[in-house]
């Protein structure tokens, strides 16, 4: 959870989390960031680029036009899903996690299909901060591929170190600044990921099913976890 790379902040390796039985989540399979809108034309490949072959995009169509970028002269899909669906949604954290998995089921579930189809070969997620869609899509990826709760917490609430959000007092109103502005780069608490989580399994009975109710099929959930989790045996060769 320390790794950085130029130019892309809140980045990170979902890899090397344990995925029940002795396996892992592999390195080097699953990254995650903020929006590389800073990137030079052919930075990535100027640093090494670490194998990337897929870049999924989760912001609207308006934040694209807003923040644009190139990543140069490599041999990168990128893949742009808006999540959110270019609507609004609610100003409040709760509210945002609820809306986007009852709300946008569909959004996610393309997300997470993406990922898979990326698979094995190594795949950036991100939306603007690499926080909240990020982290849901992530999660949801990570639980399909039978990641347990505290591992996935553990990735997710990363977010706050990575953007340097500090923890926020008791009795802090985390979603308004004190002139009752709504606030965007809001602390992450363990607990946005887990009812999320719990409310996407109330749904589908679990996170698998929840996905396959959204489009995802058994070829894409054998293929998210077979390029996800590396087996003892496998680490032990």
């Amino acid at each position: 959870m320390t790794q950085t790379y130029p130019g892309l902040l809140n980045f990170r390796d979902a890899g090397d989390t344990a995925a029940g039985r002795g396996a892992r989540i592999r390195r080097g399979a699953l990254y995650r960031s903020a929006c590389p809108y800073e990137f030079e034309p052919g930075a990535l490949e100027a640093h090494g680029g670490f194998g990337l072959r897929t870049v999924v995009d989760l912001r609207d169509k308006s934040e694209i036009t807003v923040w644009p970028y190139e990543l140069g002269d490599v041999d990168v899909e990128t893949v742009n899903i808006a999540v959110l669906d270019d609507r609004p949604v609610p100003p409040d954290q709760a509210g945002l996690y609820a809306h986007m998995v009852e709300q946008c089921a569909a959004g996610f579930t393309a997300a997470v299909r993406a990922v898979a189809r990326a698979l094995p070969d190594p795949v950036l997620v991100h939306c603007a901060v690499g926080k909240d869609r990020t982290g849901l899509v992530v999660a949801l990826a990570l639980d399909a591929a039978g990641v347990p709760p505290e591992a996935i917490v553990e990735d997710y609430v990363y977010s706050n170190i990575g953007l340097g959000i500090p923890e926020p007092e008791p009795g802090t109103d985390i979603d308004r600044d004190e002139y009752g502005n709504y606030l965007t780069g809001r602390y992450v608490a363990p607990t946005l990921i887990t009812d999320s989580l719990d409310r996407a399994r109330a749904l589908g009975g679990d996170v698998p099913g929840y996905l396959a109710a959204h489009g995802m099929t058994d070829e894409e959930l054998a293929r998210l976890r077979s390029g996800l989790v590396e087996s003892a045996a496998d680490r032990a060769e």
